[in-house]
């Protein structure tokens, strides 16, 4: 069974979703676009796992292109070294400057498996 890796950027995130021949994210876009469709999904799984309470509100914009590459290389990196066993939907992000959020030097989150 053949994964890719899709990115979606979020305002406030960079967010890689393993798609295969069984999921692709389209099947969760109805009347949103693709990037409204994995924030609802992401925030809503958070909140449902009580791994955050994100108020969409609250969260920070990043508009930091470099940061964007850097949180894209990150996931690349943890992918590297944890391939996913099984083919299931996988979803990794990465949080921008977010004040939630423990931050490393450089201003990112650390890669979280969702």
């Amino acid at each position: 069974m053949k994964q890719e890796l899709r990115y979606v950027d979020l305002t406030w995130a960079v967010v890689a979703v393993c798609e295969s021949d069984s999921f692709t994210i389209n099947q969760l876009v109805h009347d949103d676009s693709v990037e409204q469709a994995v924030e609802r999904y992401i925030i809503g799984y958070m909140a449902f796992w009580q791994i955050a309470f994100v108020e969409k509100e609250r969260l920070v914009p990043c508009d930091d292109e470099t940061l964007r590459a850097a949180a894209r290389s990150k996931i690349d990196h943890y992918i590297a070294e944890h391939p996913p066993v099984q083919h299931l939907p996988r979803f990794y992000i990465v949080l921008l400057q977010q004040p939630c959020a423990p931050l490393e030097p450089d201003g990112t989150t650390r890669v979280y498996q969702l």
